[in-house]
């Protein structure tokens, strides 16, 4: 079955996690990452998915039609681009945990909120907005 976004995050998805996985991982797989396989930990909003990839755990967690956060233990360029050539819009901020941890997002509504709400606040570090 070929899905895109709008399958699971531009639009409630179904409960299923069998059926979330197949969407996010088909999306994933047409972006040419065919070695990188979700699965659902979470099939309600906000929604969750881990994965192993590169040697990492990768993890999303997103909100339909508002935001989307992918987690990394290292930079994932090549995952990065998927997601935003998948959700046809740029990331819109990153920032490091204190453990190291690498988080991206992608906001619809420009992240405005969210990037005032990270300002600041030690727990999010080397926060770097990204224009669009």
């Amino acid at each position: 079955m070929a899905s895109n976004a709008g399958t699971w995050f531009y639009e409630t998805p179904q409960g299923s996690p069998y059926l979330l996985q197949e969407r996010v991982n088909s999306n994933l797989w047409m972006a040419r990452l065919w070695n990188l396989y979700f699965v659902t930990e979470r099939a309600e909003s906000p929604y969750r998915m881990s994965a192993r990839w590169g040697g990492q755990t990768l993890i999303i967690e997103w909100e339909p039609r508002k935001w989307l956060r992918l987690i990394a233990e290292k930079d994932a360029p090549t995952v990065l681009a998927a997601f935003s050539n998948i959700l046809q819009i740029p990331a819109t901020l990153t920032y490091t945990n204190i453990d190291g941890t690498i988080i991206t997002e992608w906001h619809r509504d420009g992240g405005e909120a969210r990037w005032r709400e990270i300002q600041g606040n030690p727990t999010y570090q080397s926060p770097v907005r990204f224009r669009r």
